[in-house]
């Protein structure tokens, strides 16, 4: 195709030549022809070119137009990709800032939860604080007053005692001993 083109470009520069050289010498006559002839030339120039030119053209124009159409076509397909992957990008963009508020929310409630969680639990182990403490200072107040308890009766014994020494005589010790004696008879 570009041989033919370049075959043609150059047949018709030497034709359009032609004339040049032969008008160096001109200007001496009257209104010549030679216009017409180059019209006359040019026309039968153009038919040749058209009539050889015609089915490669033809040919060339319709595979040029369906390339044309073959890449707009891949384009719009092409586009429609585009658009499609930009609707799923968006969509799952908003999925994960749902997702992500969900978290939020979740690590929230979480949070709470474990909150309330600690607060129960260290109520309980006050409470159960408050109790061993209370149980504890019964425990001492019992232990207490049984020392207590036992130091007045020890006390009473020695005061009892003195009492009895004091005031007992040797005719009431022989009595008691007495008594007790019997007492143990009766007994074994």
């Amino acid at each position: 195709m570009r041989r033919l083109f370049a075959s043609l470009y150059g047949i018709s520069l030497a034709l359009a030549a032609s004339p040049l050289w032969a008008a160096s010498e001109g200007g001496h006559e009257g209104p010549s022809m030679a216009l017409v002839y180059w019209g006359i030339n040019f026309l039968i120039l153009a038919g040749i070119l058209l009539y050889f030119l015609r089915k490669p053209a033809k040919d060339f124009f319709a595979s040029r137009a369906t390339l044309i159409r073959t890449n707009i076509d891949q384009a719009r397909d092409l586009k429609a990709n585009a658009e499609k992957k930009y609707a799923e990008y968006e969509a799952r963009l908003k999925s994960i800032e749902k997702e992500m508020s969900e978290l939020v929310a979740s690590l929230q409630k979480d949070g709470e939860l474990e909150r309330r969680r600690i607060v129960e639990t260290a109520t309980q182990q006050v409470a159960a604080m408050k109790g061993n403490s209370e149980r504890m200072l019964q425990q001492e107040l019992r232990k207490a007053k049984e020392e207590l308890k036992k130091e007045a009766v020890n006390l009473a014994t020695e005061l009892a005692g003195e009492l009895i020494r004091k005031n007992l005589t040797p005719e009431d010790q022989g009595r008691l001993v007495e008594q007790y004696l019997q007492k143990m008879e009766k007994l074994a």
